[in-house]
């Protein structure tokens, strides 16, 4: 009977009550008339208020399913037509749950790709509020305090042509992209702000911060380099020039002129011939295209070698070179050669800055996970003001102290340090003398290939 839809089994009550009160009538008169009628009555009284508290428990579980309840689900019972519905409800729900579940997965993914994103993006309203900003926006903005959906864009920055830019494309419906200075962060970007209409038509735009400090950095390193290359160039080539005409106007007939100025061409030639080559090397050192051959080193027999290299150099002034290491000193696995040419470069800079009789000390000491070389002279010091500077391209303390170099060594001992794994610095004291200190990883030989490629 429960399979009946409600209609039919009303229509079969109502011909039963009919059916029964007519019996009732003819057999037992008008008095077992009304008495069965009475009964139908009552039935009918209590079977409409079991209906009724089935309709109540069907819009019930109705409202606690759209509700909050997602997980609850209807009783198919009672008539066919209330069960139905109930399992019409429940399907309903299923799927509700389902979209959810979809659309919170959907969310969650658009939040860690935003979070993760190397550029800065925000919502900003027409009215200049902050709407939503990921993580790279927040610091590239350097915003004081904590960072609350609501705030408005000026609180979070103070530069006023990121905000006018930011208010274009909600005033006019207009895309603009400028490149600005962020003072608070020290930074670069290049700010796009598009128009975004939600599904109310309100107007939004979309701020998007990309960070090119680095890029700017390289481009004004590039314009240096080329600035003083061009510079450092000029002067030797203008030198050969200068000897070359000499020697057209009649200087040649002078063995001895002659001889003088070709001396000087050469000198100049050379000089030129260095300078490029070690514009080249170091145009390979910072692009990542430097081969290291990785050997295994010993620390003492590479300070032997730097100190044999260079005696003969150092005698011309009565300099002494002197080396020590520490008795257990460990074995390191870097490129010989690149190391000779970083300390090579050091005992070069110290021997021409120091007067006759000076003293350099090449030191190597180890710690836990690292080995400590030292290149320490007694000359007269650099000034404190120079040396954030000297690791810098074509940086030249001096004349005395370049002795007519060109500017570039300290830069590519640099870059070989660095591509080691490893650092290099400088301390000195104007009148007691000049320290570089280099620290190398001692890595574990067993573990690293013989070579490698340092990209």
């Amino acid at each position: 009977m429960s399979s009946w839809s409600l209609r039919w089994r009303i229509l079969a009550e109502v011909i039963v009550l009919v059916v029964a009160t007519t019996v009732a009538a003819t057999i037992f008169n008008v008095t077992g008339a009304i008495v069965v009628g009475t009964i139908a009555v009552i039935a009918g009284g209590l079977r409409a208020r079991h209906l009724s508290s089935q309709f109540t428990r069907l819009t019930e579980g109705v409202l606690r399913t759209a509700s909050f309840d997602r997980s609850y689900r209807l009783r198919p019972e009672g008539p066919f037509e209330l069960s139905r519905m109930a399992r019409a409800v429940n399907r309903l729900a299923d799927r509700l749950v389902t979209t959810m579940r979809e659309a919170d997965e959907e969310r969650t993914r658009l939040n860690l790709i935003l979070e993760s994103m190397a550029e800065g993006v925000m919502l900003i309203d027409a009215d200049g509020v902050v709407e939503f900003a990921n993580p790279t926006a927040l610091d590239l903005l350097g915003p004081e305090g904590d960072y609350e959906p609501g705030v408005r864009l000026v609180t979070l920055n103070n530069h006023y042509e990121l905000n006018d830019l930011a208010g274009v494309p909600a005033a006019t419906g207009e895309s603009r992209t400028a490149e600005i200075s962020l003072r608070a962060s020290s930074r670069t970007v290049q700010a796009s702000a598009t128009p975004l209409d939600d599904r109310d038509g309100r107007r939004k735009t979309v701020l998007i911060l990309t960070d090119i400090t680095a890029m700017k950095q390289v481009e004004t390193t590039r314009r240096e380099f080329v600035s003083n290359a061009s510079h450092e160039l000029r002067t030797p080539i203008a030198a050969i020039k200068a000897s070359t005409e000499t020697l057209q106007r009649g200087a040649g007939d002078d063995p001895a002129a002659r001889s003088d100025f070709l001396d000087r061409i050469l000198e100049d030639s050379i000089r030129v011939e260095r300078m490029v080559t070690e514009m080249l090397e170091l145009s390979r050192l910072e692009s990542g295209q430097t081969l290291l051959e990785i050997e295994e080193i010993n620390p003492r027999e590479l300070l032997a070698e730097v100190k044999d290299r260079f005696d003969a150099l150092a005698a011309r002034t009565q300099t002494e070179i002197r080396t020590s290491t520490t008795p257990e000193i460990p074995l390191f696995r870097a490129d010989p050669t690149r190391l000779e040419q970083v300390f090579g470069n050091l005992v070069v800079n110290a021997i021409n800055a120091m007067p006759d009789g000076g003293v350099i000390e090449i030191t190597a000491d180890a710690s836990d996970e690292s080995i400590h070389f030292k290149v320490q002279d007694n000359g007269p010091g650099i000034p404190a003001a120079h040396l954030p500077h000297l690791f810098e391209r074509f940086y030249k303390v001096d004349s005395s102290r370049s002795s007519g170099g060109t500017g570039l060594g300290l830069a590519i001992s640099r870059h070989i340090v660095q591509i080691h794994g490893g650092i290099i610095s400088v301390d000195s004291t104007v009148g007691e003398g000049t320290s570089f200190t280099v620290v190398l990883p001692t890595g574990n030989p067993a573990e690293e290939p013989p070579s490698q490629a340092v990209r």
